[in-house]
């Protein structure tokens, strides 16, 4: 019996999953504080971008409350897969269906975002609040010391 090599076999049509992990995605690049996620989840757009006004809502408030400047805010979460859908009566063999909407995989320990020039006493108040507006666990990041 002929074995054949499994990783470069050519009549593989599948695509095959990465087995390592993007070991740049998990760590505070920009800002001083940043939510990292704690379960795989997709999250559709209509949620991404509730998040993003909240985001910038509560943001904006704090900053004209306080004097330290311009807080700034980096967003990792980005929709970039299509989410498509036949009608459920549809018999098998009528091809893929038309683009419903769009959709982003958040990977365990990836960031959701990052924040800078926030001060210490509010963070834990917008990161409480964002937490309650997400349907996931979150883990607070910080480079305070």
């Amino acid at each position: 019996m002929k074995r054949f090599n499994l990783k470069n076999n050519p009549t593989r049509q599948y695509k095959q999953i990465k087995k390592n992990v993007n070991q740049t995605n998990h760590i505070l690049k920009r800002g001083y504080v940043g939510l990292r996620s704690l379960e795989q989840v997709q999250v559709d757009v209509s949620q991404i971008n509730s998040l993003k006004q909240f985001l910038q809502k509560e943001l904006k408030i704090i900053e004209k409350k306080t004097d330290q400047g311009k807080i700034k805010l980096w967003f990792y979460m980005l929709p970039n897969r299509a989410v498509t859908k036949l009608s459920p009566e549809t018999r098998m063999g009528k091809g893929k269906g038309p683009i419903v909407s769009y959709c982003c995989y958040i990977e365990q320990g990836q960031l959701l975002f990052e924040i800078a020039n926030l001060p210490e006493v509010k963070t834990l108040e917008v990161v409480s609040k964002v937490r309650n507006f997400i349907s996931f666990k979150a883990q607070l990041l910080s480079r305070f010391s």
